[in-house]
């Protein structure tokens, strides 16, 4: 089958749209399938990276490190539409959008759009339940959704979105998944240890960590509010913080600032590739998240085997079985005990280890790309 995937978010981001992109490209050209990607360039310029065509691009200005493609008409629209996709998956409402659409309308592919983001909520906030911005954003979803034969959905949650609503006909639920064998490499005691050293951290079964953009509306405050508190009870405890974002130096500050500085870490970005080691550093994953969708952080928190401590949300649904791979809190208080049950007690941790890889298990890319395999062969008989 010719499919185009196409997004504003791939392999010049670091986000879980980008992640999913990729995957789902790399496993679809694996079994056979003629694949090309449709993306923003890193700059201003065109390129073209075999199967990958890059449109250019400049910064957008309503988020850090998105790009917005400038060009309407383009030697790579004409090429592709000559290539004649038989479906074109879209990813993003952005400025890919409208290159997919024409392609669509010149081609007769069906279009099949997966929505990664509440916009509501990213855009309004806490005003996003109010009438005025749900009656926007249900126009919106009609809109943006009219040309699309399917709708993919990566959890229950999504499905739910207000712009989703005047979809929801044709939404289908799809979960996102990962490559595990990528997160389920041994990583050795001594490299262990030398990893441990280089951060300044003690190898004392009591470190906590996040694998996160750092960007406002993950929370990080939250965790770092929570843990003088810890601290308190659990005088052991450590923070370990991998990934790069716009918030990174603020919370830095907060940390100098609040005395925190001695048992918390920011990494920064690591290669996709390398993340596991640092995975493998921690004894619990913590998150204070309720923006996500479908995180793939959890997915391979889980794949790893780690215990999940995480802000009560509806994208937990079949990810996070309350007090089997982890636990959901709501308040500080619950976060604390939580937190403490799992690292003080042994065999509560070894069994939760087991579920999280047994949990892994149902969100692997395979199985990811046989459901969306499903979606993109029923749309295409449809047409037939």
């Amino acid at each position: 089958m010719k499919i185009l995937l196409a997004s504003d978010c791939y392999i010049y981001q670091t986000n879980g749209v980008a992640n999913v992109v990729m995957h789902l490209a790399r496993e679809l050209r694996k079994l056979g399938h003629e694949v090309r990607v449709l993306a923003p360039s890193k700059d201003r310029h065109d390129c073209k990276e075999q199967q990958d065509y890059f449109l250019g691009s400049v910064p957008a200005w309503y988020y850090p490190d998105s790009r917005v493609c400038y060009a309407r008409h383009h030697a790579f629209i004409e090429e592709l539409v000559a290539w004649k996709p038989d479906v074109i998956h879209l990813h993003t409402e952005g400025s890919i959008a409208r290159r997919s659409f024409a392609i669509a309308a010149r081609t007769g592919a069906p279009l099949i759009m997966t929505t990664h983001t509440d916009y509501a909520q990213f855009i309004f906030g806490r005003f996003r339940n109010t009438l005025p911005i749900r009656l926007l954003m249900h126009a919106y979803g009609k809109h943006i959704y009219r040309y699309a034969a399917k709708v993919i959905a990566p959890s229950e949650k999504a499905r739910g979105f207000v712009m989703v609503q005047a979809a929801r006909d044709r939404t289908v639920v799809v979960p996102n998944g990962i490559p595990l064998e990528r997160y389920q490499k041994k990583v050795e005691p001594e490299e262990k240890k030398a990893l441990l050293a280089r951060y300044g951290l003690l190898d004392n079964g009591c470190i906590l960590v996040m694998v996160t953009r750092v960007s406002h509306e993950k929370n990080i405050i939250e965790i770092l509010q929570y843990f003088p508190e810890l601290r308190r009870v659990l005088p052991q405890a450590q923070l370990l913080i991998v990934g790069d974002g716009p918030e990174r130096q603020r919370l830095e500050t907060y940390c100098v600032d609040h005395d925190l500085s001695a048992y918390v870490r920011f990494i920064g970005r690591i290669d996709p590739d390398e993340v596991y080691r640092y995975y493998a550093l921690g004894d619990v994953f913590v998150s204070a998240s309720t923006f996500e969708v479908h995180s793939m952080t959890y997915l391979e928190a889980m794949a790893c085997g780690l215990p999940l401590v995480c802000r009560e949300d509806a994208c937990l649904k079949d990810v996070l079985v309350n007090g089997e791979n982890g636990f959901m809190y709501d308040t500080q208080t619950a976060f604390m005990e939580a937190v403490q049950r799992i690292l003080r007690n042994t065999e509560v941790r070894k069994d939760m280890h087991q579920k999280a890889l047994h949990r892994a298990e149902e969100f692997s890319v395979q199985r990811f790309v046989e459901r969306t395999m499903d979606v993109y062969n029923q749309v295409v008989s449809q047409r037939s």
